[in-house]
């Protein structure tokens, strides 16, 4: 096993502990569905957090070149998947029958959206902080968007804000995703 193996197994188990709250949720939320009242901004909430751990887990193949690692640099590299497992952990009512989405998605939600402005702080942060590059670069800008949108998620409790900003930051992810990092390889 080398270095980056080593650490990508750490980096794996969190996005797979997230993206198992995910699964289960939905799981959960099929069983229930007759006595669920659904709401589509919480599920798009939900496919926001699910690509936000794909991508997270897809990214850090980047890093499989890096000859040495610091503890600090492994605390920095794991800030944004603990922060969404944590998300993915939130963003379902523990009590699924009888639940209205709606409801949950304008209540406790507010850890929710400051955990998302610390995972984008900390994934963004991550490379200018550990390897030196410049944190304006091109590949950065759904970040700042995302920190934006996040922001305004957090201030605002209108309805309608968040049926506007919530499908946004889901297509900015997928832009980036499909600009930046749609393929990998050696």
């Amino acid at each position: 096993m080398d270095l980056f193996e080593f650490l990508m197994v750490l980096v794996s188990i969190i996005v797979g502990l997230g993206i198992a709250e995910i699964l289960t949720g939905v799981a959960r939320l099929l069983r229930a569905r007759a006595e669920v009242r659904y709401y589509w901004v919480h599920g798009v909430l939900t496919v926001v957090i699910f690509v936000s751990m794909l991508q997270q887990w897809w990214e850090i193949w980047g890093l499989r070149d890096t000859p040495s690692w610091s503890f600090l640099a492994l605390l920095q590299m794991l800030v944004a998947p603990t922060c969404l497992f944590l998300i993915a952990h939130l963003i379902l009512p523990d009590q699924l029958r009888g639940a209205e989405l709606e409801g949950y998605y304008h209540g406790p939600m507010r850890p929710v959206w400051v955990l998302g402005i610390v995972a984008i702080c900390g994934s963004t942060s991550f490379r200018p902080l550990v390897f030196g590059v410049p944190l304006f670069s091109p590949d950065n800008l759904t970040s700042f968007f995302g920190l934006v949108a996040f922001g305004v998620l957090l201030a605002t409790s209108k309805r309608s804000v968040h049926a506007v900003v919530v499908p946004l930051v889901l297509v900015g992810l997928l832009w980036d995703v499909l600009t930046w990092t749609a393929v990998i390889g050696t």
